[in-house]
């Protein structure tokens, strides 16, 4: 079945699931939460445009217009979180969605997913870019009186231009901030996540420096900011979009990525930033609640593993921006 949203380009299509938490690894969390499959925000830099390709769709307008709705998905958590092997471990919701983008609006799964939750005292956090969550902070504060409730927003920029581009169809950062003062002010526990950072657009001391400052402003008590990182499918698109936008980066991208992530001098470097930010603003590291852990091996068949070709650029390319020095 497909629905159609306000924006006729985008189609809902109704995808009942067969579960709703699932095992992460090599994350901070062990469980995730996404009501929804796909994000209108189009966010240029969305690590998770790559889940799209194992649909057979790709990674580009089909990730930003085909939203998969979970439409049975609060149904399946009140099992799963009823079974009593279930550890009562914090769950992470819209971490390859924003669970609080448009179609929340009109199918409210994030909504029923919370009400299972709160049924259940079970502790969990969100990360959304969304000020549609407000809708929600009176369930979200009878929960938190429960169990464990963290919700961050993801912050990149405080730039509107900047974010306009990087984040077309995404709620203005002021916007955002605005949602979290008033979730601070309830007495809820909220953080700013700066991620990714992304060499050249938003990696400056005083660019991160801004955006903690306004995280401490609007009552947030946690800071972080993570670097860039570039699986196979997101990388062409974000490089397509950089040649597009921002054409004198893209020599530094296609010469020193690391396969999917910046050199490792660099993110040494956005780490170091982003310490100094959080000690000029009183902000502490977002919380680490389980140590990460590597994924489990999986070997491919032959024939499917098909080496990837690397992208580089022709030599006599200048490179016109150092991060190190920036």
């Amino acid at each position: 079945m497909c629905y159609y949203g306000q924006m006729a380009a985008t189609n809902y299509v109704d995808s009942r699931c067969k579960t709703a938490v699932n095992r992460v690894y090599g994350m901070p969390f062990k469980w995730s939460l996404n009501p929804y499959r796909g994000c209108v925000h189009a966010c240029h830099y969305c690590y998770a445009r790559e889940t799209h390709t194992y649909l057979g769709l790709n990674a580009d307008k089909d990730f930003e217009s085909q939203i998969f709705v979970k439409s049975n998905v609060a149904e399946v958590l009140d099992h799963e979180l009823s079974r009593p092997g279930w550890s009562g471990e914090s769950i992470a919701i819209g971490t390859a969605t924003d669970a609080y983008q448009a179609a929340e609006k009109r199918f409210r799964l994030t909504r029923g997913c919370l009400e299972v939750i709160s049924k259940h005292k079970q502790q969990f956090s969100v990360v959304t870019k969304s000020p549609l969550i407000v809708r929600d902070l009176d369930l979200i504060a009878d929960i938190a009186m429960h169990a464990q409730v963290r919700i961050y927003f993801t912050v990149t920029t405080i730039d509107e231009a900047l974010s306009d581009k990087i984040e077309p169809s995404a709620a203005p950062p002021v916007i955002r901030l605005k949602a979290l003062e008033t979730f601070a002010a309830a007495g809820i526990t909220c953080g700013v996540m700066m991620a990714p950072i992304m060499p050249g657009l938003n990696d400056r001391q005083d660019q991160i420096d801004a955006v903690a400052e306004a995280a401490a402003a609007a009552g947030a008590a946690t800071f972080w900011a993570g670097p860039l990182r570039l699986a196979p499918p997101v990388r062409n698109h974000f490089y397509a979009f950089i040649e597009r936008e921002f054409p004198t980066l893209l020599p530094w991208y296609l010469r020193r990525m690391e396969g999917q992530h910046l050199p490792e001098r660099v993110r040494e470097r956005i780490e170091e930033r982003a310490g100094n930010a959080r000690v000029r603003y009183g902000l502490s590291l977002a919380e680490r609640r389980t140590p990460p852990e590597p994924p489990p091996v999986r070997v491919l068949p032959a024939q499917l593993a098909i080496p990837l070709p690397e992208l580089d650029a022709p030599r006599d390319i200048p490179l016109r921006y150092d991060p190190l020095s920036a």
